[in-house]
């Protein structure tokens, strides 16, 4: 009896240790899933452009806050004009993102805003433009608190994860 308890006390306290270190690993792994996420959409609405030869937008769930989710939908009719951003009419919804879990925030975005509603948007060829048809790079940085991870995406579509702290992790380090 006395060694299964001895037994049990040596697991409490092994417990004890690692929790800590689990928590830092899920909370990493749901940052770098959010950051995959995100890329994720990017990609599936430059894909969808290119092959439907139409705009196709990504667009928070709310406003410019990613934080609350994403959705990627092609503007089939080019109905999308400046102000207006959200699917409607023959749009097609490609993907939704449900909101980001509560230890992920987007610490800073470069993505443009229009009318108060940030989005992302590829033309038919692919690109990455803004409405007004001008060429830029473009980040999102995401963090838990610890860490962060910065999706850089440059005018042809180009697109990285990084982290914030390494070298070469700049806008203008495509």
């Amino acid at each position: 009896m006395i060694e299964l308890l001895v037994v049990f006390a040596l697991l409490s306290v092994l417990l004890i240790l690692a929790a800590p270190n689990f928590m830092t690993f899920q909370r990493n792994a749901e940052l770098t899933s959010a950051a995959n996420s995100f890329t994720a959409s990017l990609s599936s609405a430059r894909a969808e452009a290119m092959k439907r030869q139409v705009r196709a937008f990504v667009v928070p769930m709310s406003g410019s806050n990613w934080a609350s989710g994403w959705r990627v939908f092609v503007d089939v009719d080019s109905d999308v004009v400046s102000g207006s951003i959200a699917p409607g009419g023959s749009d097609i919804v490609v993907a939704e993102q449900a909101p980001l879990p509560s230890a992920v925030a987007v610490t800073a975005s470069s993505f443009p805003l229009d009318g108060g509603t940030a989005y992302v948007m590829f033309n038919g060829n692919g690109s990455m433009t803004n409405i007004d048809k001008t060429f830029s790079d473009r980040s999102i940085e995401l963090s838990n608190g610890t860490e962060s991870r910065r999706i850089i995406a440059n005018p042809t579509g180009r697109l990285r994860v990084c982290k914030p702290s390494e070298t070469g992790c700049g806008e203008s380090q495509l």
